[in-house]
């Protein structure tokens, strides 16, 4: 009798080794544990990845052949993508926040993901679990953009069961000395675990929930549409309605929109043939226009160096 291969979850740790965003994974993955799954950590600073050159060749490629291929060479991305996105039976991303944001490490690695993703379409389809944290020295006035960045890398592959900001611990491993935080990793790691033995459509967002969040990304960074009471998700393309009572508020979210979001298969297949028309429009009407209007800025500069 052949024995069940465990589910195994992986850990993408972008932050220190042992500082407070690793800490937070290994206490999620630790609880993880107790559901009789297997963990691995794949720490993005014990790696090199050149960052994206914006050359578009991983889109000209798989528009060309049908396989989307990086043009930057000799680093550890194709391992770490492949690790971190295909070979997983879930992920949890764990990173800290360097003013705003998410820092360098992870931004390099989500924009290197399109080969990797173009190159296994089955990802879109996100039946499996996945879940974020972001950890910030500041208060929660300084980390508004941690967890939509992380959303925008994870829910191409994953569906997204939970995600936890956390704030205030500046110093490496600061965290453990708050009890609710470590707590709530713990609630994280425990709700990813369960939901691995779960259908597709059974997994829902188990984290904690708002009046104005977003219905994918369950973010509540929204921008005004046009005028208000109009507003959207930044990150989702998902469009709504703010409604206001005295204190209170909540927003009417368009359902059709949070279906077909741009992190959804569709989204994603509907962008890639816009960008397949434009590369088509620009060969066959642009090129020869462009290559002589770019002549008298090709040369022109002064280029300072250390």
């Amino acid at each position: 009798m052949t024995k069940e291969k465990k589910k195994k979850i992986i850990g993408l740790s972008t932050g220190r080794k042992n500082g407070n965003s690793e800490v937070l994974l290994k206490v999620a993955l630790m609880a993880a544990e107790k559901h009789g799954v297997e963990t691995e950590i794949v720490r993005a600073m014990e790696h090199e990845i050149k960052p994206c050159i914006g050359c578009e060749g991983c889109v000209m490629s798989l528009n060309k052949t049908g396989v989307s291929k990086c043009t930057l060479k000799g680093d550890s991305a194709e391992w770490l993508l492949t690790k971190v996105l295909v070979e997983g039976d879930a992920l949890i991303m764990s990173m800290p926040i360097y003013h705003l944001v998410p820092n360098s490490h992870y931004f390099i690695i989500s924009h290197r993901q399109h080969p990797i993703m173009f190159n296994n379409p089955q990802l879109l389809q996100k039946t499996r679990p996945g879940a974020i944290m972001c950890v910030g020295g500041g208060e929660i006035e300084w980390t508004p953009l941690g967890l939509i960045s992380g959303n925008i890398m994870l829910q191409h592959a994953y569906t997204l069961v939970d995600q936890a900001q956390f704030t205030g611990h500046g110093r490496p491993a600061q965290v453990l000395m708050r009890q609710e935080d470590i707590d709530r990793a713990a609630r994280l790691g425990d709700n990813v675990a369960k939901s691995l033995f779960v259908s597709p459509e059974e997994m829902k967002y188990l984290g904690d929930r708002g009046q104005t969040e977003c219905p994918v990304c369950h973010c509540n960074v929204i921008q005004v549409a046009d005028k208000l009471p109009n507003v959207v998700c930044p990150v989702c393309d998902v469009h709504g309605v703010i409604e206001g009572n005295g204190d209170d508020m909540k927003v009417l979210w368009n359902q059709h929109d949070a279906e077909f979001s741009r992190l959804t298969e569709y989204g994603v297949s509907h962008h890639l043939e816009e960008i397949k028309n434009k590369h088509v429009k620009y060969l066959t009407e642009y090129h020869e226009k462009v290559r002589e209007l770019v002549k008298p800025y090709e040369e022109w500069g002064n280029y300072p160096k250390p």
